[in-house]
């Protein structure tokens, strides 16, 4: 794929003129430009080879206060008119929104990370023999490790992007990453039973992706989890890999920290600012600058410049997360945090990171007496948001720990429980781990006490 911001300035430029023209008083655009490409696996072979390149044109036009919004995946002018004229209709019969001030004036960005350090040429230049290979060797790699495992499903993929962002007042805000992901799922049958394993990577270099060891230790997780037993639901110790416990981080994130769960009430750390909720060993923030991080992204969704965020220190809650609207409400200065996904526009860390302390997974697992490791859950939602109460299922395996020895591995279990109350105490915490399985930066860790509300029997 070749960059190419002039295009994409050009494009968005058009876009406000239209707009103008069609009666919008202030108008934000962001235009993205992305090429990916994958290569699937199903029961040990390739099944899929596909690649696709999307434009993408998102206006948001408001006349007054009133705010109408159009996304189209079209190039030519006539198509993105059209879409900038419906933009504007649907703000001119939309309610007004007293709250709304101002769409971000012209921002100066930093030059700490350049353009050239969000993107790797090896991702750029990869070609489907390169993923062909990749899967091979996870292939070959999961099927070495014992003669049960059955079948290796996944994908391995990469993309590259650019993006820009325009509006009347001036913003005008251009950035390009490249993303490489493996993600590995093993399944394993010995005649009586299947069991499944998993694991992933991420990196901004495709090349870099560590095939051999995702595939090997989702391969090993598959052949770990035969002889699955039930247990009771309780309270358990729980020793959680660095995806189940980047699992919780969104919905802490989304349902804690956000302004616009503040504002609404839904925040479960209403009134909690500056006071200790969480155990002293948990400290979490957000930085896109960070070098360790390998998706980054330098400025938000409305073009407001990122910039390093304290959100938990040593278990005191420090600060929200606010975009240009939720902090018009407050009185405060927007902290780079707007997001658009799902038909929403809202504050929320997109890059974030929690300390890391210096235990490891299996100082974890004998320190525990009665407890649970987790690979990672999956169908995580909020239960009572105002209190931090969420839950979801474990997924690709689950073992049970009896006096720091891993005892067997555990049919699907359902964790119903308040984050201030499990989040409270810490145990240990763990070092950073060599993959990338997340988009956080999050290490292990082991709770004391962690509620498992089902347990299935089948």
């Amino acid at each position: 794929m070749a960059f190419n911001k002039i295009l994409l300035i050009e494009k968005a430029q058009f876009v406000l003129k239209q707009a103008e023209k069609f009666g919008a008083t202030q108008t934000e655009v962001t235009i993205t430009s992305t090429t990916g490409a994958l290569t699937r696996l199903a029961n040990s072979i390739i099944d899929q080879n596909v690649a696709e390149r999307h434009f993408r044109v998102s206006t948001i036009a408001y006349v007054g206060t009133q705010k109408g919004s159009t996304t189209v995946e079209v190039f030519d002018n006539k198509s993105i008119a059209s879409a900038v004229e419906t933009a504007v209709k649907i703000a001119k019969i939309s309610p007004e929104n007293k709250h709304f001030k101002s769409l971000p004036e012209k921002q100066i960005y930093t030059d700490k990370v350049s353009l050239a350090d969000l993107v790797s040429k090896n991702t750029i230049e990869a070609t489907p023999e390169q993923r062909a290979d990749f899967a091979k060797l996870a292939i070959d790699s999961a099927h070495a490790i014992d003669k049960r495992i059955r079948a290796v499903a996944g994908a391995v993929s990469h993309t590259t992007a650019e993006r820009i962002i325009l509006n009347n007042l001036g913003l005008e805000a251009y950035d390009r990453g490249t993303y490489g992901n493996v993600n590995i799922t093993v399944l394993a049958e010995d005649g009586s039973e299947e069991t499944a394993g998993w694991s992933s990577d991420n990196r901004k270099d495709f090349s870099k992706l560590d095939i051999q060891t995702v595939a090997e230790k989702a391969a090993r997780k598959a052949v770990d989890g035969f002889g699955m037993k039930y247990i009771d639901p309780g309270e358990y110790e729980i020793v959680l890999e660095p995806a189940a416990a980047a699992g919780f981080l969104f919905f802490i994130n989304y349902f804690g920290f956000s302004a616009q769960s503040y504002q609404d009430y839904i925040s479960f750390l209403r009134d909690k600012i500056g006071t200790k909720v969480f155990s002293e060993k948990l400290t979490l923030w957000d930085d896109a600058y960070d070098p360790r991080l390998e998706n980054r992204e330098m400025f938000d969704s409305e073009g407001v410049p990122k910039a390093k965020l304290e959100m938990i220190k040593d278990g005191v809650v420090k600060n929200l997360t606010y975009d240009t609207l939720t902090a018009s409400k407050d009185g405060v200065q927007s902290t780079g945090h707007n997001a658009k996904f799902y038909g929403r526009s809202l504050p929320i860390a997109q890059h974030l990171l929690v300390g890391e302390g210096d235990s490891n997974l299996d100082e974890m697992i004998a320190e525990t007496k009665n407890g649970i490791l987790v690979t990672h859950f999956h169908y995580q939602n909020a239960v009572n948001p105002t209190k931090g109460v969420f839950t979801g299922l474990t997924r690709d395996g689950a073992w049970y720990i009896k006096n720091g020895e891993i005892q067997f591995p555990l049919k699907t279990l359902r964790y119903t429980d308040a984050a201030p109350r499990f989040l409270a105490e810490i145990d240990l915490v763990g070092k950073y781990m060599d993959l990338n399985d997340a988009r956080a930066l999050v290490p292990p860790m082991k709770l004391p006490s962690f509620k498992i509300s089902g347990s299935s029997k089948e």
